[in-house]
């Protein structure tokens, strides 16, 4: 690939512009990079999926010529957002709790009975949506039984997916006693048995790694919530430093379960993890909603990064939550803002949940921070944030193009109308790796009928095998 030039950095002499693959132009840019620029009446140039150049448009034309252009006609152009945290395989199950309610039926069902169809139909449903709420990317927290059938939708849409080993745990057990809700015999039926079957899953999806440009990547997951041995948490963080991947468990979402657990250590968790080497610069925490005000330096010392689920975090407010995502924010760990499962807002909506869930928690966070979780910030909890989450040159073409007509988009607060209120019917326009996958807000990679189609018939069938319905 050519070395990626600004506009100011073209040879001198050079009398002719330098192709490219695609413009876009007349836009007011926001890079959410380190120095937060904002380029009124700005364009960027795109080769290879790359940015080449971006800046005042003037530059960019004197520069560079492209048989594609694309007029923004005035709406802002930002970093494109990923969800840092979703199980994705259960996005048909979203509103199927209500129906559970009364009766011996629990998620553990429906997670137990999901087969290779079932969780391409629901990440398929939830491409879409994604595409259309200007998301090019989201993380499964290795929350899926065949990684093989959710890959594919990458292709198939244009997003990027992170993923990981299918429920690698050994301690499967412990999620039961606090969380029954969650578990069945049959799903822990599909869970490792013992510490050598989570051992032999660690890794398996690591190949994924080796095509610098494919569509999916891989790192190295638990479940976590102490249903991983110290031994299989060594393991995994040693192989997550030989990779250069990042290793990512759930940890703090109930704060009771964590102070039964910090009981029975005898001291903090944050402490107790410390003390064993397993505080890291490789290391990703998903939830963290009790974190006290010593544990913020801990966690900034060793570059550990969090995934904030501001509903989850809700939740949690009234039983026992400690949150601090500003403060930790603030304080240089990168953290990235996740849907988690969207069971109460579409995913346009979680700049919003963010803002009411930080509100709340008496530590409020700016509309630009907010914004720089959803990119930037949640590039980072995957260890993308040398290729994304930022418009900066050389980095892949991943971006959103907004309506500038929208009602939201007065141009007064750009992260309050991009990164908190501003929905999908602002989205004029999303591409990964510079290939344009929404025109009009409509997804032109999938035909919206068809998947739609699937994944209902999908999570009616689930609802049927389970005796949800008859």
């Amino acid at each position: 690939m050519p070395l990626a030039t600004t506009a100011s950095e073209v040879p001198a002499g050079s009398n002719e512009p330098q192709r490219c693959d695609l413009i876009v132009h007349n836009a007011m840019i926001l890079t959410v990079d380190a120095d937060d620029r904002v380029f009124g009446n700005g364009a960027l140039a795109v080769r290879d999926g790359r940015i080449v150049a971006l800046g005042r448009q003037e530059k960019i034309f004197a520069s560079y010529t492209s048989d594609q252009l694309f007029d923004a006609s005035g709406g802002a152009v930002h970093p494109g957002f990923i969800d840092a945290h979703v199980h994705v395989s259960q996005y048909t199950a979203r509103s199927v709790l209500p129906l559970m309610e009364g009766t011996s039926i629990t998620m553990g069902h429906w997670k137990g009975e999901l087969t290779p169809e079932d969780e391409h139909a629901s990440a398929c449903l939830a491409a879409l949506d994604y595409l259309q709420c200007g998301y090019t990317g989201f993380v499964d927290p290795g929350t899926i039984f065949a990684p093989e059938a959710v890959a594919a939708v990458a292709d198939e849409a244009g997003i990027r997916i992170w993923l990981t080993d299918p429920y690698v745990a050994d301690v499967g057990e412990a999620l039961a006693g606090d969380l029954p809700e969650l578990v069945s015999e049959s799903f822990l039926a599909r869970w490792p048995r013992n510490t050598d079957e989570a051992l032999k899953r660690l890794g398996s999806q690591l190949f994924r790694n080796r095509n610098p440009d494919g569509m999916v990547k891989a790192f190295v997951g638990l479940y976590g919530e102490a249903t991983d041995s110290p031994e299989l948490y060594r393991a995994a963080l040693k192989l997550a430093r030989d990779h250069g991947v990042r290793l990512q468990e759930h940890l703090g979402y109930l704060p009771a379960f964590q102070l039964k657990r910090e009981r029975v250590l005898g001291q903090p968790l944050l402490r107790w993890f410390e003390e064993r080497g397993f505080l890291d610069s490789h290391v990703t925490f998903i939830h963290m909603n009790l974190v006290r005000e010593d544990e913020i330096p801990l966690l900034d010392k060793y570059g550990v990064r969090i995934v904030w689920c501001p509903w989850g975090q809700l939740q949690m407010l009234g039983r026992g939550a400690q949150p601090r995502m500003a403060d930790l924010h603030r304080a240089g760990v990168a953290v990235g803002v996740a849907s988690d499962i969207p069971r109460v807002a579409d995913f346009d909506a979680l700049g919003t949940l963010a803002s009411s869930a930080a509100a709340a928690s008496g530590k409020p966070a700016t509309p630009r921070e907010i914004l720089r979780m959803r990119t930037v910030g949640a590039a980072a909890t995957i260890g993308a944030e040398g290729e994304l989450g930022s418009l900066e040159v050389g980095k892949r073409a991943d971006f959103v193009v907004r309506c500038p007509t929208a009602s939201v988009n007065c141009g007064f607060d750009p992260g309050l109308e991009l990164g908190v209120i501003g929905g999908r019917h602002t989205v004029k326009a999303v591409f990964v790796g510079g290939r344009q996958v929404v025109a009009y807000g409509k997804v032109v990679t999938l035909d919206e009928g068809a998947v739609v189609g699937a994944a209902h018939r999908s999570a009616w069938a689930v609802a049927t095998r389970i005796g949800l319905r008859a």
